[in-house]
């Protein structure tokens, strides 16, 4: 009777640091990226009255308050009136999700990441299907070991590899008031400049940047 055969044992990374991602799935950071320069060229169009208001109450909050608050503090009271005004869902088509964990193996690493906010395609109101898009934030603190980046880099390696449609990522990592906007194509990874949200100008571009992110999916 011959053996049987022992099925190896699948790798684990310790912590999703952007550096152990990078290297655990061959991912080579670029600078030129046309995918990153076609989602950053936003037009900035006059906002309604309302959305001004509370775009400017939402930046006055964050510059008194932003450095006292925690991660569901920055979330509640800041990023989720951004997403509300950036107006991402689009029914069965696109939809904001917060708190899912996406999982998969690849490259005999099982991979498992907690999404603080994507969207995806809904598979039902309560179930994303196919993820376009990740959002981490993380509120760091001097003793902290979480990496943003990292994770929201796993995250959209776990979504290649549950699309399977060879078409580009996107995602944002944000602490406090600073924002990334990054772009993943195949093992291609791009990074934006930083956007500073208490400053108007970059405020305006977040908001837009989101937009046309959705425009950018829909007709992908």
């Amino acid at each position: 009777m011959g053996k049987s055969k022992t099925t190896p044992a699948l790798k684990r990374l310790n912590h999703y640091d952007l550096d152990s991602v990078l290297t655990a799935f061959d991912i080579e950071i670029i600078t030129d990226c046309a995918f990153l320069d076609q989602w950053q060229a936003i037009t900035i169009i006059d906002l309604p009255l309302e959305d001004k208001h509370i775009l400017s109450s939402s930046r006055e909050r964050l510059i008194i308050n932003g450095n006292f608050w925690n991660e569901e503090e920055l979330k509640m009271k800041f990023v989720s009136f951004i997403l509300n005004m950036a107006n991402l869902d689009e029914p069965k088509k696109m939809q904001v999700f917060f708190e899912r964990t996406l999982a998969a193996t690849i490259n005999e690493y099982s991979v498992s990441v907690k999404c603080d906010c994507l969207v995806a395609k809904p598979k039902n109101p309560m179930k994303p299907d196919k993820p376009y898009f990740f959002l981490q934030e993380f509120k760091r603190t001097k003793s902290d070991i979480h990496d943003p980046e990292g994770q929201m880099l796993a995250a959209m390696i776990v979504a290649q590899e549950i699309n399977q449609d060879g078409k580009p990522l996107y995602g944002c990592w944000l602490q406090g008031k600073n924002w990334h906007f990054a772009v993943l194509n195949e093992r291609d990874y791009c990074l934006s400049r930083q956007y500073d949200a208490t400053q108007e100008t970059d405020l305006l571009a977040i908001v837009f940047m989101l937009r046309k992110l959705k425009e950018i999916i829909l007709n992908r």
